[in-house]
C-alpha cells in the first residue's frame, strides 16, 4: 500500500476507540475516516471493527492489523528521516512542537543557542496542547515534543527539562486576596477559569482538589494560560497556574497568589519522543542542547 493514510486512519480508531474521536485527532472529518476504514475493509476481505457500546474496539482480525500497521508507519517515518538526513545536521530543517508555556518560558535559550550554533538548519516550531502534540509525533510530522508530564500510553520516551509550582491565583479585590494561605474549600465559591479537560495540567489540578474534597465550580476553560491570566485579572473567577508565567503579575500586585493549605502541584515540562523512532541530527542536535541548557 503506498498511502498510509488507511493505516494512520485505522490506528487512530483503534487508539480513541470511535470513528469522531479519531477524526478530532487526525483534524479529518468523520467521513473521510469512515471512508479510510472502508477502503482498508475491502482490501483486507474483512471486518475491522466492531461495536462495544459507545465505542469500537478491533475485530481479531483488526488486532492482527494492528500490529502490522503500528511498524508499517513507524518504519515509513524512519525512511523519510533517514532520507532527509542525505544533509547532515548543517542543513535541512527540524519540526518540534511544544506548549505555549514551555515555549515562552523554558525554550527561548534553548532556541538561541541552536540557531546559533546551526543556522542553516531551518526550525520550525508547533506550539499546542500536550495531547495534540503526541499525535503530531504518532504522526511523523513533529520529531520532539517538550510538553507537560505525565503523557498518557507506553510508547514514549521521556526527559524531565523542567519543575515549575503551580500556584492559585485570584483578582487583587477578591475577598480572599489578602490571606496568606486558604484551604481548597474556601475556593469552592468562586468561579475557577480552568485549563481544558483533557490537558495534562488540567488533570493533575483535578486530582489535586480531589484529594482535598473539592470539586471547583468550573466556569470557563481555555487553553492559553495568558488569557486565563487576564480574566482572572478583571475579576471572573481564580485559577491555577504556574509560577513562572504569573511571577511579574503578582510582583506588580495586579494579582495575588495565596498558598494552599495541605496541596502541593507541580508541573513537570518533559522531551518527549517516540520510543524506536529514528532521530535526525539536527533533532539530536536539540536535544543535546536542551540537557544542557537545564
Amino acid at each position: 500500500m503506498n498511502d498510509l493514510a488507511p493505516l494512520r486512519a485505522f490506528l487512530a480508531v483503534a487508539r480513541e476507540g470511535g470513528f469522531s474521536a479519531a477524526a478530532r485527532a487526525l483534524h479529518l472529518t468523520q467521513p473521510t475516516v469512515s471512508m479510510q476504514i472502508r477502503r482498508l475493509e475491502e482490501e483486507w476481505g474483512e471486518r475491522l471493527f466492531e461495536r462495544e457500546g459507545r465505542r469500537v474496539r478491533p475485530t481479531p482480525a483488526g488486532a492482527h492489523l494492528a500490529a502490522a500497521a503500528e511498524e508499517v508507519v513507524r518504519a515509513a517515518a524512519n525512511l523519510a528521516g533517514a532520507a532527509r538526513d542525505l544533509q547532515d545536521v548543517r542543513a535541512g530543517d527540524l519540526q518540534i512542537g511544544t506548549t505555549d508555556v514551555a515555549s515562552i518560558y523554558v525554550l527561548p535559550r534553548a532556541y538561541r543557542a541552536f540557531l546559533e550554533r546551526y543556522p542553516e538548519v531551518d526550525l520550525s516550531v508547533t506550539v499546542d496542547g500536550t495531547l495534540p502534540l503526541l499525535e503530531a509525533l504518532r504522526e511523523g510530522r513533529i520529531e520532539l515534543a517538550v510538553a507537560t508530564l505525565p503523557v498518557p500510553g507506553g510508547e514514549w520516551e521521556t526527559d524531565v527539562v523542567d519543575r515549575d509550582s503551580l500556584f492559585p491565583i485570584l483578582p487583587r479585590r477578591h475577598p480572599l486576596a489578602g490571606r496568606k494561605r486558604l484551604r481548597p474549600a474556601e475556593l469552592a465559591n468562586t468561579p475557577m477559569i480552568a485549563f481544558k479537560g483533557n490537558s495534562v495540567t488540567r488533570r493533575e489540578v483535578d486530582r489535586a482538589f480531589a484529594e482535598a474534597g473539592v470539586r471547583p465550580r468550573v466556569a470557563m476553560e481555555i487553553s492559553s494560560p495568558e488569557a486565563i491570566k487576564k480574566l482572572v485579572e478583571v475579576g471572573l473567577g481564580f485559577a491555577v497556574l504556574p509560577e513562572r508565567s504569573v511571577r511579574a503579575e503578582i510582583g506588580a500586585g495586579r494579582l495575588a497568589s495565596p498558598a494552599l493549605a495541605g496541596v502541593r502541584l507541580e508541573r513537570r515540562i518533559g522531551v518527549v519522543r517516540l520510543r524506536g523512532r529514528y532521530l535526525s541530527p539536527a533533532a539530536r542536535a536539540f536535544l543535546a542542547i536542551l540537557g544542557g541548557s537545564k
